[in-house]
């Protein structure tokens, strides 16, 4: 910072002096000191940590930050991916990241901790943007293996995923009364193609297509649609430590607004959309074509931008979303109804208004 010292002498009138008049190219120059430190001083940083590697599923983050939406919001974007041993709910809960990507059960989960933890009110997360508005989440098995309906899942061998994804499956079994012998599914669905296991968690976006281009033909498999099933609990949504959210609520929406624009410019330039994710993906190794991730788009633009809904309807939650989510979860026994936050509670305040 530069700072000039005045006279005390010195009138308003006489700042016109000969004496204190800048040169142009000193007039520049503070000028540019001025732009740059105010940039400086308005942009706050923010690590948002996103569920997996690079992929579609997160092309409107990954836009957001491309197109400058987030700096022109007034933050400084750090995205981190989550893996196998790291999720995005592990980094908000150690302080690593300040906002983050979580399917809706699992923040229900983290939110009644952190209420267990102090009061009914206080929670540990709150959400942002409510970005899915219906569950992608399957369930694939083998027909001629002989599995047709949930219970014929008991006793067989099922991977899954682990940690909080897991959550919808878990009321699913328990819903059905289906005790499986739950094999770790992590980054493929290789085991299950190998004829390893019966059935396998799969993404409509993701692992089932994946399926398909592998050569298995739809008849071949009986696909167990959560949301078929009285637990469609949509998952992606925005949320952010309770903490930060507190101290940082307007950059907390700013940061909400910033990605629905992210998520509005994919839906309208997929093709660009396409190009950075595929960059993003061969940087990080991941395995993937523009065939499987235009599916993934496509598919994720559809569970966001729903057909026949409002048109603010975007990012937002529908109250009685929630309500079936928390029930769903309660009547499987994965959650105390006693410490259940309202939704008020839940939700930063206007933090999902489109």
């Amino acid at each position: 910072m530069i700072l000039i010292n005045v006279p005390d002498d010195v009138t308003p009138m006489s700042l016109h002096s000969p004496r204190l008049l800048l040169t142009p190219s000193v007039s520049l120059f503070v000028l540019l000191i001025v732009v740059f430190a105010s940039s400086a001083w308005a942009t706050l940083p923010v690590r948002l940590a996103l569920q997996w590697q690079p992929q579609s599923q997160f092309a409107g983050y990954y836009m957001a930050q491309k197109k400058g939406f987030y700096r022109e919001a007034g933050l400084a974007v750090t995205l981190l991916h989550g893996d196998i041993e790291r999720s995005s709910r592990a980094m908000l809960a150690d302080g690593s990241a300040d906002a983050g990507s979580l399917m809706l059960a699992d923040a229900i989960v983290a939110a009644q901790a952190g209420a267990a933890d102090t009061a009914a009110t206080q929670v540990s997360l709150r959400q942002l943007s409510q970005l899915f508005q219906h569950s992608l989440l399957t369930l694939v098995a083998w027909k001629d293996m002989g599995i047709e309906r949930p219970e014929d899942l008991n006793g067989r061998p099922v991977s899954l995923w682990q940690g909080s994804f897991s959550l919808a499956y878990e009321a699913f079994l328990r819903k059905h009364g289906a005790s499986p012998v739950r094999i770790p599914q992590y980054g493929s669905v290789q085991l299950f193609l190998q004829r390893g296991v019966v059935a396998a968690a799969a993404m409509e976006y993701n692992e089932l297509n994946r399926l398909y281009l592998a050569g298995i033909d739809a008849d071949r498999l009986t696909v167990f649609r959560m949301r078929d099933f009285g637990l469609g609990m949509p998952e992606d949504g925005l949320y952010a430590r309770a903490d930060w959210a507190a101290r940082h609520p307007q950059a907390a929406h700013a940061l909400s607004q910033a990605t629905l624009r992210g998520w509005e410019y994919a839906r309208q330039h997929p093709e660009e959309t396409l190009d950075t994710v595929l960059e993003l993906a061969e940087k990080a190794g991941v395995v993937t074509n523009r065939a499987h991730e235009r599916w993934m788009l496509k598919t994720v633009l559809a569970a966001i931008f729903v057909d026949g809904a409002a048109p603010d309807a975007a990012g937002r939650i529908d109250p009685d979303m929630y309500a079936r989510a928390v029930r769903s979860l309660r009547e499987a026994g994965l959650i105390d109804a006693a410490v259940v936050p309202a939704l008020a509670d839940f939700q930063l305040p206007h933090g999902n208004t489109p």
